[in-house]
């Protein structure tokens, strides 16, 4: 027999008290998944890590973060999308001067610390980051050949000299700014700086020579 008094149902938007339902901040959801994410990865790796070990590190229900990312390999590729977004970001500001970008790379990597060392340092020997590592590798080397842009008059190889010059130094960056996100050298922010910029202005001098960059045969 139906309930003579049923209980009235709640307006749209309203909880079963009639309360209004707290509004969700998606945003800070994302941000609190993506960096649960980039620790969790770290921790287990991107093969033995589930979604649920996820889950577990945010402290929310599996099926939140299935709401915003529908699988795994869809929130890693947001992970490391990210880190190439800051990536960009960092070489669109000025050049200031020797040591400058490198610093700037700092500055966004500490943003987003456990995402950065993911990709620069644990991503390298795993499959599923290989095609983002080859991604940062690209993105690094264009920051770097500027520095390196042949002279007018120079041969017609130049470029292709210039271009392996820039990746041949992104493994040196690479290793450096892992030592500077893990605070592993003892160096203030200014040392690191004056330090990279003295082996980079030497580096670009005896890499634009070596390789034939400025006009001469």
């Amino acid at each position: 027999m139906a309930d003579a008094n049923p209980s009235p149902r709640p307006a749209p938007g309203r909880g079963r008290q009639g309360l209004p339902k707290p509004r969700v901040d998606r945003a800070a959801r994302r941000e609190l998944i993506l960096r649960s994410a980039a620790e969790t990865f770290a921790e287990f790796g991107l093969q033995r890590a589930t979604m649920q070990d996820i889950a577990d590190r945010a402290g929310m229900a599996k099926i939140l973060i299935y709401r915003l990312f529908p699988s795994k390999e869809a929130l890693a590729a947001a992970l490391f999308e990210r880190v190439l977004d800051r990536l960009k970001a960092a070489a669109a500001e000025p050049w200031t001067g020797y040591g400058s970008g490198q610093m700037r790379l700092l500055n966004e990597a500490r943003q987003d610390r456990a995402a950065f060392l993911l990709l620069l340092r644990d991503g390298r020997a795993d499959p599923e980051a290989r095609r983002w590592c080859d991604a940062y590798q690209d993105l690094l080397a264009g920051f770097v050949y500027p520095l390196l842009a042949p002279a007018a008059g120079s041969d017609a190889q130049a470029e292709d000299r210039a271009r392996f010059a820039a990746r041949q130094f992104t493994g040196f960056i690479t290793e450096t700014l892992i030592v500077w996100l893990e605070d592993g050298d003892g160096l203030s922010d200014a040392a690191r700086v004056k330090w990279f910029g003295d082996i980079i202005r030497n580096w670009r001098r005896a890499t634009r020579e070596a390789y034939r960059l400025d006009g001469g045969s």
